[in-house]
């Protein structure tokens, strides 16, 4: 819910649950708390642990396509179950491709643990070469660069080198929220686990272990025309 220049956060009881705001504290940008551990870093180091010397792309996207008025940041904000907003430990903050990125990232890491309601979809690893490289030109392009049909993408790499992008399916028009996840595992630049989030309910008759396609009709029917060639494999088990 948005409320003034700062977004409000719910509970499914509807109970306010802190805000999505930014303060200024001498040098430091802080958000949703006041409070040094919730402190943003700028263009941080990006990870690059020794178990990984070669970043999994070319180039690190996070430098490659900075925008210079919304750069890459570290944040160590989370939210646990029954604590609410905290922040992990100094080693495990995650690299955001950029600031408002990690502002969509934290809403629907809200939307997600406090408010629940999501059903996944079955993770398939898909190699980045398959069907022509589709995937490797998706996993490849501007982290600010959403699939085609997606209103929004997240990216962002974690400590130990796991790099992961999130496109988001839906916008505020349709009744449900649905995302894809590609996650690029350490130490291994070829294959790239794929998998669906949505809060779509399931269609009416189907039973509880029917494929995620036809339990979720309308967020398959999304994924389709965003994925391309590679949605086949994802939704309906086929071979590369």
């Amino acid at each position: 819910m948005l409320v003034g220049r700062h977004v409000a956060f719910q509970l499914s009881g509807g109970q306010q649950d802190g805000n999505l705001e930014m303060f200024c504290h001498n040098n430091e940008i802080r958000i949703i708390r006041n409070e040094p551990n919730f402190t943003l870093t700028l263009n941080p180091p990006l990870p690059l642990p020794t178990s990984r010397p070669i970043h999994p792309f070319s180039q690190h996207p996070f430098t490659h396509h900075a925008k210079p008025h919304d750069p890459p940041v570290r944040s160590r904000i989370v939210w646990h179950t029954g604590v609410g907003w905290a922040t992990c430990g100094v080693s495990y903050g995650a690299v955001v491709a950029s600031a408002s990125s990690l502002m969509k990232k934290l809403m629907l890491a809200h939307r997600l643990m406090a408010v629940s309601g999501f059903t996944d979809s079955p993770a398939v690893v898909v190699d980045r070469g398959a069907r022509g490289g589709h995937l490797n030109s998706i996993i490849t392009q501007s982290p600010h660069t959403p699939l085609a049909e997606c209103p929004d993408v997240m990216a962002l790499e974690l400590v130990n080198g796991a790099c992961a992008q999130l496109h988001v399916l839906t916008t505020s028009d349709d009744p449900f929220i649905a995302w894809i996840t590609f996650l690029t595992p350490p130490g291994d630049s070829q294959n790239v686990s794929v998998h669906i989030r949505t809060t779509e309910a399931p269609a009416a008759g189907m039973a509880h272990d029917a494929p995620f396609a036809h339990r979720f009709p309308l967020t398959a029917a999304k994924v389709r025309l965003a994925f391309g060639p590679i949605g086949p494999i994802v939704l309906d088990g086929e071979a590369p």
